[in-house]
């Protein structure tokens, strides 16, 4: 096993060790402000990404550490019966049938592409709450996917869309997270 191997499984591992903490929180708040709907439509979105990354042989581990994540999720939200459905949800739907179509007509390659922007979008509305309600609790866990994706990226053995795309835009849009949630709350409206 070589060195961007070991990368590639590290931010994999990574990423999946992350879910702990918030499955903690959903057992400790009853799935307080989570949704069933919302992680059921992730993990859809992650098991494109980790599928079509795995056809086209390329830097899997990350997306399959957010995809079991994303299924852990749901099964514990499913269990604590925490049903809704929010517009985010329906945008969220729109981007997973986007991905869908995109690996029909494209292929993996392009599902790998839209999926990670698909799931870079559907972050946003975090990042602008983030934003407005700075936590650095929630922000430390961001900057840990910071490194979590930086690692799946010094993984890459190639600058290709199969082995550093994900990871690039992943590591990016943590760091915004990390970075919002730890903006001085003092100018925070």
């Amino acid at each position: 096993m070589d060195l961007h191997e070991i990368l590639k499984i590290a931010g994999g591992a990574l990423a999946l060790l992350l879910f702990i903490p918030m499955a903690r929180q959903i057992l400790k708040e009853n799935g307080a402000g989570q949704s069933f709907a919302t992680w059921f439509l992730w993990a859809v979105m992650d098991s494109i990404l980790a599928a079509s990354t795995i056809v086209r042989h390329g830097n899997y581990f990350l997306p399959l550490g957010f995809a079991i994540g994303g299924v852990a999720m749901t099964i514990l939200l499913l269990a604590k019966r925490r049903f809704a459905w929010t517009t985010l949800d329906t945008v969220i739907a729109v981007l997973v049938v986007i991905c869908a179509v995109a690996w029909e007509i494209g292929g993996a390659r392009t599902a790998i592409v839209a999926s990670t922007l698909a799931t870079s979008i559907a972050t946003i509305p975090g990042l602008v709450e983030l934003w407005r309600r700075p936590n650095r609790t929630i922000a430390n866990i961001w900057g840990a996917y910071t490194l979590a994706n930086f690692l799946a990226f010094l993984g890459g053995t190639a600058m290709t869309i199969e082995e550093r795309f994900t990871p690039a835009i992943f590591t990016a849009l943590s760091f915004l997270m990390f970075i919002a949630g730890h903006r001085n709350v003092k100018f925070a409206k």
